[in-house]
C-alpha cells in the first residue's frame, strides 16, 4: 500500500538557476545535492519544516535521451499547477515582486482563504493560499 508521496519532479533547464530561484526567492532549502555518474545532478529542496516532501529540480538533458529527453524538455514551464502554503501572505508578495517575480494575480480572498498565482523562474504556474485566520 502507498502511504505517502515523498518527491515530485520539476523539469529545469540549469539546476543552479533553478537552485537560486527555489532557495534564494522562495526561501527554500536544499536536502540533497549530489553530482552523479554522467553529469547527472540529484538536487532536491523542501519547505522549512516540511523534510517528508521534496520536489526534485530535474534536468531532462542530464538525465534523459533520445525521444524522452525531447518531450521533457518541451514540458518545461508547462508543468501541472503546484500548490503551496504561507502564514505570511503580505511579506510573500513584497518579496516575490521586489524579485522581480512573474505575479499572474494580485493578492485574492477565497473561501479557503488568501490566494496569489505567480510563475517559476521557466513559467511553471504556482499557487500560495494563506489559510483563513481563527
Amino acid at each position: 500500500m502507498i502511504t505517502r508521496v515523498t518527491h515530485a519532479t520539476c523539469y529545469v533547464r540549469d539546476e543552479e538557476e533553478a537552485l537560486k530561484f527555489y532557495r534564494d526567492v522562495l526561501g527554500f532549502e536544499v536536502n540533497s545535492d549530489s553530482p552523479m555518474e554522467g553529469g547527472r545532478r540529484w538536487l532536491t529542496v523542501s519547505t522549512p519544516g516540511q523534510k517528508d516532501f521534496e520536489p526534485v529540480l530535474y534536468n531532462p538533458k542530464t538525465w534523459l535521451e533520445g525521444e524522452a529527453q525531447a518531450k521533457a524538455l518541451s514540458q518545461i514551464g508547462s508543468q501541472a499547477l503546484t500548490v503551496f502554503a504561507t502564514d505570511g501572505m503580505d511579506g510573500l508578495y513584497n518579496k516575490l515582486k521586489a524579485q522581480g517575480v512573474k505575479l499572474d494575480s494580485e493578492i485574492g480572498t477565497t473561501p479557503w482563504g488568501r490566494d496569489l498565482s505567480f510563475r517559476d523562474l521557466y513559467g511553471n504556474s504556482m499557487y500560495v493560499v494563506e489559510p483563513p485566520k481563527g
